[in-house]
């Protein structure tokens, strides 16, 4: 297969790997052509489905239980979405989904691994009941979370939910806040996610 241009090998990771690194590429290669192997139908869509989302041409060929996608940029390229609204996330819980609680943990992380590399600006997160656990001291996410903070996401615990799982003195990231404050914030942002 060719492999002119930036080559990206994927094979053998799990989602949201393989798009993150051909979204990357894609960000930073000098000529408008990328390639991409895999060796699952899921990492195959999931790539596919972001390059046409910005407006690139793809091709794929298969040689033996791998896909090669080649992604060819348009002229005026971007992968940085304009963020011109607020976007307001409210977490609930330390799993995503609900189910395997190992399973929801994973898929947390995965979802913040994958938040921090579309950046923080213009977004507002919310933690409330058990989601408090994610902005202390040992969660698993807290680096994403910092990141996410210095990229301009604002991040913010709820103080009475803080106060009842006594983890007030182990918030890790962000500032504590108040029902008030987060039913303002309910009220003014057009796009809330609730998770």
């Amino acid at each position: 297969m060719s492999e002119e241009g930036v080559f990206v090998d994927a094979r053998g990771l799990s989602c949201p790997q393989p798009v993150i690194m051909t979204r990357k590429a894609l960000e930073s290669a000098a000529e408008g052509r990328v390639t991409a192997v895999v060796d699952n139908e899921v990492a195959r869509d999931n790539i596919v489905k972001m390059a046409r989302s910005l407006s690139c041409e793809v091709d794929i060929d298969r040689a033996g239980s791998d896909y090669y996608i080649h992604i060819t940029r348009p002229e005026h390229f971007s992968t940085r979405l304009q963020r011109q609204e607020t976007q307001l996330f409210v977490f609930s819980s330390d799993c995503l989904g609900r189910g395997s609680e190992e399973l929801g943990r994973t898929l947390m992380k995965n979802f913040f691994y994958s938040l921090c590399e579309q950046g923080g600006l213009g977004k507002v997160l919310i933690f409330l009941n058990g989601g408090v656990r994610l902005t202390c001291t040992g969660s698993p996410v807290l680096d994403y979370l910092i990141e996410l903070q210095q990229d301009g996401a604002a991040i913010l615990t709820c103080g009475t939910c803080l106060d009842y799982y006594q983890l007030r003195s182990s918030l890790g990231v962000g500032e504590v806040t108040n029902m008030y404050a987060i039913v303002e914030y309910l009220q003014q942002c057009p796009r809330v996610v609730f998770l």
